[in-house]
């Protein structure tokens, strides 16, 4: 008895089978988006029909095409792109659709992984601003304090260049500092800081939205100093008396510090480029103890040494271009 039963549902089963191979062609898939999650209630139709399924939960979907009609199907959701798929006799399934979000340009979504991709490598191009302490109170007695005042801080603005190759970073910079001019009597005081600096760091945290890089930093620090007369016409005698001066002293240090960035996107069709903003702090030491200091012909002998706080900050405006 139970032998016939089987019989009878075996006939059913393939009787339907032929049926559903007669009417058309099963297609089965999954709806994810950019990040392969599986979007759920997605829609599907079959194009110029109203034969339509929706996703489930998981993002699976099976939809029995009409035969005799155009095979493609059109996916749409809300927040998606709508996108069309083409089907046709030769179609593996079951078929995987990726849907783009409707906020995001074509390429952009793809992009915010890159971003994080700790093999994506870049180019970076910054306008940086950086602040070093200095002490040149040794040198008071020889220049006197309105020159050795305006030395005790260095700032420089400049652009740095570098690439992060697999999150390490490498680069080089350089800067020019504010030209103080100043009359001191009949003395004029004119200084001018430059700066060079090779930079490496290892992007520790990286991130659609933050960045954190500590950074190993060797700057050379160059100050020119300058002292002439005020006057356009003056006795050699002045002359002397007022010092007249053209000093350029060198300190090199290294700097130990973390780098914060916030990333923005540059939002453009196709490109994966993008901007941060960060922030810097470091300890500093000097790697030579007493300066080297020139003048027009002269290398200039001294025991005296420029005092360092060791605390130093920096700011940075960096646009990225990312390697495909």
């Amino acid at each position: 008895m139970e032998t016939g039963k089987q019989i009878v549902t075996s006939l059913i089963m393939a009787a339907l089978s032929l049926t559903a191979l007669a009417q058309g062609t099963v297609v089965t898939g999954i709806i994810q988006d950019h990040r392969e999650v599986p979007i759920t209630g997605a829609r599907i139709c079959q194009v110029n029909t109203a034969n339509c399924t929706a996703a489930d939960i998981d993002g699976l979907f099976h939809l029995l095409l009409e035969p005799g009609k155009v095979m493609n199907l059109q996916v749409e959701c809300l927040g998606f792109k709508t996108v069309e798929v083409q089907v046709d006799q030769s179609t593996a399934f079951p078929l995987k659709i990726t849907l783009t979000p409707m906020y995001n340009p074509d390429e952009l979504a793809i992009n915010d992984n890159a971003i994080a991709d700790s093999k994506r490598s870049a180019m970076r191009s910054s306008l940086t601003i950086d602040a070093v302490f200095s002490d040149f109170t040794e040198f008071t007695p020889e220049l006197g304090s309105y020159n050795t005042d305006i030395m005790d801080y260095f700032a420089v603005i400049g652009p740095e260049l570098g690439a992060t190759v697999s999150r390490v970073y490498f680069g080089f910079g350089f800067g020019f500092g504010y030209s103080y001019k100043d009359d001191y009597d009949t003395l004029i005081v004119d200084l001018n800081n430059t700066l060079y600096k090779l930079n490496f760091g290892y992007d520790l945290v990286s991130t659609r939205r933050i960045r954190m890089t500590p950074i190993l930093s060797v700057r050379w620090l160059r100050y020119r100093l300058m002292n002439y007369p005020g006057e356009r016409q003056i006795t050699l005698t002045n002359y002397l008396e007022e010092r007249d001066i053209d000093l350029r002293f060198n300190q090199t240090i290294a700097v130990a510090g973390l780098k914060l960035e916030y990333l923005m996107y540059t939002a453009s069709p196709g490109r994966s480029d993008y901007w941060s903003v960060g922030i810097e702090g470091g300890y500093a030491v000097k790697l030579n103890q007493t300066p080297w200091v020139y003048s027009k012909g002269n290398r200039i002998m001294t025991d005296h040494r420029i005092g360092l706080n060791p605390l130093t900050f920096g700011l940075s405006l960096t646009y990225y271009t990312v390697f495909r």
